[in-house]
């Protein structure tokens, strides 16, 4: 009886199976053969639809017989379909489609630039055909990634480590182990002034990361590239006209752990003096207490984190010669850290010495705001114009609680209560207007650009409070106004001639007049010296103003100036799977400065002149389709900050611990770089690089920690430190398993530099510095930098999934200038998750999507150590936080982990 009802099942079933089929393929690029993943494909007035996978593919499941028209579609492509017939017979039918890019119609220039520019394959593709050394991350993986800022996406590209501020956010780019000085930042492929008070190099944290269309790193330089990058090029990709109307947007919310577990310390900026008694009331004026009123403090939980963007653009016009393109970003966001500091001495025995603890709470609220404006006219197949315009904003509100307790063992310690009201806005403003103009095999290029960068810090205060044995005092305190300015003007030039079908040749340059002012005006408020009358309430102390004109303190006043001027000429060659492209770039460089000192002063003026020719080859070999070899070298500069070259002198406001000096004695850095890589590039983002570096580094510039001559003073510093090599292995590997993928990257990096240390000696009962040679890594440099990510991406129902790893190993943030007493960062884990869930149908013209994105899950606290014996032994009293017996504890700071969800829309 089982059989008959099996067979009876059989039967019935048999008709159904028999007039269902299966319709399967693959979207590629009608041009260039590349997949397109996320095409919709479906069949005409039926429900039967899919979403193209990575490779491109799709399926089309119990497709019943009959006559239908396959339809594939994707946005910026014009849809395709093709009729297909599914028989009573039919098993699997395989149909492939092959899409048109819509932007087709334009010159063949605009159609690579326009290629589905935010798909990870565009960004493959870019990866593939670049000329020399490069990685790239898509505007799509911007997008699913945990990461808000430009800054925070770099450590996701193999070879960058960041270098973080006292928030946990990224700020400065590290790459292979090169210090953030030896990189220089592009928009749109042209250089940007730096906001920062003191270095030419960008705070990447300014930039919003849903502003980019790509993100470029390049580790090799062509003769076309300026040549003033050791570790590499960062070059942000800003949106663009998309092929047809788009309006895109998001809204999203968060909070910091931090702030569950703690209050939030705030001030009311606008309660800040934004300008200075001096600058309100004229040069002459004297200034009283009652000019520098005291901020109130409030305590409380802080509103949650708001975020925003959104992006509009479209072609104009019968033939759509006008593209425009205007994208806006908002970021309200609260941050802070918990942690201590040890102020450290070298006593006679050259052992490091506690002198005092200062245990830190920040508070930061960040207002950051971007706009984006691109626009595009082609004039005629040959002709076109561009202009775009980029302006950024950051306002930063800190608040810094400290207590100090200086050691003075056996005596009782003295404690400082310190709370310090930190208002600072950075901005950068950059708009450029460019021609391309094809004639016959010629083509030029030319770009006008104006830049300007501005940093304001007004009424820098903070409130100091003495614990003693004798009673509690008020402390003198200091109020300070400080503001710079830089600005750029810049001419590029470049003229190719396509002189036969396996050469090119090019010949450029460019122009750029850099002007930068500097303001620092201090003021002295001394107090009573009496025991305070209320501690809660610092009105109630009775200060006077020591200074009443202020003090503009002279090196740390100035303008400085540069001027660089550069030429280049190259050639690219092209034979079958070889492409050699080569050439020479010469830079000439005139830098100075002019500071308020007297003109007694040796240095209170400054200039320095330089050329640098700088050549560079490159081999780029097809061993297949999907496979390259590359070979490069290139010969680079690093040029010192004007700032760093004035002897100017800080009170400690960048390191919150030692004075500062300039040095204007300071040489610019040169190095010859090696690359040698293999790429290969498999279906979907299936993807292996591997390679290998070195860089020979003449005169490389590092801040150490050093005594002035003839004093007891200890500053931090820039100074040459003779010659440097850095080599290494880099590695990234990425492999899809159906919709589960694994992403991985790493870097092995080694360096070494020989420089001056000081060691004591006693020499008849008197302690004697004596200089001896230390061979070290270079200052940020970490052997092992790794990046791992468990991806999961479903296409169909709209589902992608990170959880991104990141590991940084130990390397020195502070040159000492003590023989084996550098400050050493510990090694970090950070790991971090995001996920986004498509809410509307793929086929669907609107989308809705949404988002959560953590970032910090494992608390990674920052720690720095000196990797010396430790005097004190694990766990003395009265020093806590030291653990160990072979090491003493520096530094420590947390963050806790960040937590943001959102909506994403799209009209």
């Amino acid at each position: 009886m089982p059989r008959l009802y099996c067979l009876l099942f059989l039967l019935l079933a048999w008709p159904f199976g028999a007039f269902c089929g299966t319709v399967k393929g693959r979207v590629t690029d009608a041009r260039t053969g590349e997949p397109l993943a996320g095409s919709v494909v479906y069949l005409k007035g039926t429900t039967h639809n899919s979403l193209a996978g990575l490779d491109g593919s799709f399926t089309l499941h119990e497709v019943p017989a009959g006559e239908y028209e396959l339809v594939g579609q994707l946005l910026g492509y014009t849809p395709t379909s093709q009729r297909l017939s599914v028989a009573a017979t039919s098993a699997v039918l395989t149909f492939d489609l092959h899409l048109l890019d819509k932007s087709q119609a334009l010159n063949e220039v605009t159609v690579r630039g326009q290629l589905n520019p935010e798909d990870d394959h565009a960004a493959r593709r870019t990866e593939q055909i670049a000329p020399s050394v490069v990685n790239v991350v898509s505007a799509r993986a911007i997008q699913v990634s945990p990461d808000i800022t430009v800054a925070n996406v770099l450590q996701r590209v193999s070879g960058v480590t960041l270098e973080r501020s006292t928030n946990g956010d990224g700020r400065y780019a590290i790459l292979r182990g090169m210090d953030k000085r030896y990189n220089y930042t592009l928009v749109n492929g042209i250089k940007i002034p730096s906001p920062d008070p003191y270095n030419r190099y960008v705070p990447l944290d300014i930039f919003p990361a849903d502003l980019l269309q790509r993100l470029e790193v390049t580790k090799a330089l062509t003769p076309s590239m300026e040549g003033d990058a050791i570790g590499g090029v960062v070059n942000m990709v800003m949106k663009d006209a998309p092929a047809e109307r788009q309006l895109t947007g998001q809204l999203g919310t968060g909070y910091g752990q931090l702030f569950l577990n703690r209050s939030f310390q705030s001030f009311d900026k606008n309660q800040i003096q934004q300008k200075s008694p001096a600058d309100r009331l004229g040069s002459n004026y004297q200034a009283t207490p009652s000019d520098f009123p005291w901020l109130s403090f409030t305590r409380k939980a802080p509103a949650p984190n708001l975020l925003g963007n959104l992006t509009f653009g479209s072609r104009f016009g019968k033939e759509q010669r006008l593209g425009v393109l205007l994208a806006s970003s908002y970021q309200n966001t609260t941050r802070g850290s918990d942690g201590y500091f040890y102020d450290l001495g070298i006593d006679i025995n050259n052992q490091p010495r506690i002198k005092t603890l200062r245990v830190q709470q920040y508070s930061t609220q960040q207002l950051r705001a971007g706009l984006n404006a691109k626009l595009d006219y082609h004039l005629n197949e040959h002709n076109i114009l561009r202009f775009y315009g980029v302006y950024l904003h950051l306002d930063e509100l800190q608040t810094r609680a400290e207590t100090d307790t200086t050691y003075k063992l056996p005596a009782r310690p003295d404690v400082d209560v310190l709370l310090r009201s930190r208002y600072q806005r950075q901005g950068i403003a950059s708009g450029t207007l460019q021609g391309q103009h094809e004639a016959g095999r010629w083509l030029a290029t030319w770009s006008l650009v104006y830049s300007r960068a501005t940093n304001n810090v007004p009424d820098l205060a903070e409130q100091p409070l003495k614990l003693t044995s004798s009673g509690n005092r008020y402390q003198d305190a200091s109020r300070i106004w400080l503001d710079n300015t830089d600005q750029d003007k810049a001419l590029y030039l470049n003229l190719t001639h396509h002189l036969t079908e396996k050469l090119d040749l090019s010949a450029g340059g460019l122009y750029r007049d850099k002007d930068r002012t500097n303001r620092f005006l201090s003021y002295q408020l001394r107090a009573s010296g009496q025991p305070a009358a209320d501690e809660a309430n610092i009105r109630s102390e009775t200060y006077t103003v020591f200074n009443p004109l202020g003090i503009y303190v002279g090196a740390n006043n100035y303008t400085a100036h540069e001027k660089i001027a550069a030429g280049y000429g190259q050639f690219r060659f092209t034979h079958n799977a070889l492409e050699v492209l080569g050439g020479v770039r010469a830079e000439h460089t005139d830098q100075g400065y002019l500071t308020s000192l007297p003109r007694t002063e040796a240095a209170y003026r400054g200039r320095q002149q330089y050329l640098d020719v700088l050549p560079s080859l490159h081999f780029r070999y097809a061993l297949s389709k999907q496979q390259n070899l590359r070979l490069s070298y290139f010969s680079s500069i690093s040029r010192p900050s004007y700032f760093e070259i004035t002897p100017y002198n800080n009170s400690g406001s960048v390191t919150d611990t030692y004075a500062e000096a300039g040095n204007p004695y300071l040489k610019r850095t040169q190095a010859a770089n090696f690359d040698l890589r293999y790429e290969f590039f498999g279906p979907g983002n299936d993807q292996i690089m591997a390679g290998l570096f070195y860089k020979n580094i003449k005169n490389p510039i590092e801040y150490a920690l050093v005594t002035l001559p003839n004093t007891t003073v200890t500053v931090y510093q820039p100074n040459n430190f003779g010659t440097a090599t850095n080599y290494g292995f880099e590695w990234v590997g990425v492999k899809f398993w159906g919709s589960v993928g694994l992403s991985t990257n790493y870097t092995f990096t080694l360096s070494d530099i020989s420089s001056p240390k000081k060691r004591n000696t006693l020499v008849n009962g008197t302690v004697v510095g004596e200089e001896v040679t230390q061979k070290r890594p270079l200052q940020g440099q970490s052997k092992h930098v790794a990046n791992v990510s468990l991806l999961y991406k479903d296409m169909g129902n709209g589902l992608d999934v990170q959880l991104a790893y990141v590991y940084t190993g130990a390397r020195i943030v502070q040159v000492n200038s003590f023989v084996g007493l550098d400050y050493w960062q510990r090694a970090q884990s950070q790991l971090d998750f995001s996920a986004e869930k498509r809410l509307t149908k793929a086929e669907a013209r609107y989308g809705l999507t949404a988002y959560v994105k953590v970032q910090n899950l494992l608390n990674t606290p920052y720690q720095v150590d000196v990797r010396a014996a430790n005097p004190y032994g694990a766990g003395s009293y009265p020093y806590p936080h030291q653990t160990h017996a072979d090491r003493l504890a520096v530094a420590n700071q947390t963050y806790g982990a960040y937590y943001l969800l959102g909506l994403r829309f799209k009209l």
